[in-house]
């Protein structure tokens, strides 16, 4: 099975040392590792360029309000995620996974945890920063047709209405079809729910594997407990982001 991890990174190169001491313990390892780096201003390029493992860069300059004159503020992220969704059909893997550069996969069995559902979507669960405060970046569809952020997860594996790229793997399948791309569906829609719609539209699902261990870099100042679901014990526990991983 052939696969590639694809990592946007941008003003973190203080943070990719941690990463990779992560991405190195993966077993089994990707074929490949691809970053995209645009207009940092750090030492990330730098960093990247440390990087142990075989992997390739893209690069890409934004002007400084690309965000304010396109349709969406999620703009620049979705040119960056299509660049590399663009490489991932022409490297053509069985999948491929996304993973941003504060996302650290603590479980080392990522690969195989991702694909063996042998799903089309499959998004990690981790907790993020909303504006209605701590989720987890994934949302299912009540019984009524309300969309609802996800607070915390009770079943390993569920089907989900949209997910986060910041672990999103995707299958051969839906990579080659044109159809699905990662461009906002309006100015409001983030880049990576924007994607699972659409696919929808298409007749793709999306799931959630919430066995995954993933910690996402969150400021200490966020007073709150959030919940993750602890395979170990098979409930959700609280989890306080901020830590050292």
């Amino acid at each position: 099975m052939k696969s590639v991890i694809f990592i946007p990174v941008y003003n973190c190169g203080k943070s990719l040392p941690t990463l990779f001491s992560f991405l190195y313990k993966l077993n089994p390892q990707p074929d490949l590792f691809v970053f995209a780096e645009n207009n940092s201003d750090d030492n990330t390029l730098n960093a990247v360029n440390g990087f142990r493992r075989s992997y390739k860069i893209i690069r890409v300059w934004f002007r400084d309000d690309a965000a304010v004159v396109g349709e969406s503020r999620y703009e620049p992220i979705a040119h960056i995620r299509q660049l590399l969704l663009a490489f991932a059909r022409r490297y053509d893997p069985d999948y491929a996974i996304f993973l941003d550069s504060d996302v650290y996969p603590r479980s080392k069995d990522l690969i195989d945890r991702l694909t063996l559902w042998q799903k089309d979507i499959v998004g990690g669960a981790y907790l993020r920063l909303f504006p209605e405060g701590i989720f987890i970046a994934s949302k299912w569809t009540a019984p009524n047709g309300q969309a609802a952020m996800m607070r915390k997860i009770d079943v390993p594996f569920t089907e989900v209405t949209v997910t986060s790229a910041g672990c999103l793997c995707l299958s051969r399948r839906v990579v080659q079809d044109k159809h699905v791309n990662f461009y906002p569906l309006h100015a409001d829609a983030s880049e990576d729910f924007g994607y699972c719609l659409r696919a929808r539209d298409f007749g793709y699902r999306a799931y959630l594997d919430s066995t995954l261990e993933l910690h996402h870099l969150i400021p200490k100042r966020i007073p709150k407990k959030p919940w993750i679901f602890d395979a170990k014990i098979g409930r959700c526990t609280p989890f306080y982001y901020g830590e050292n991983p």
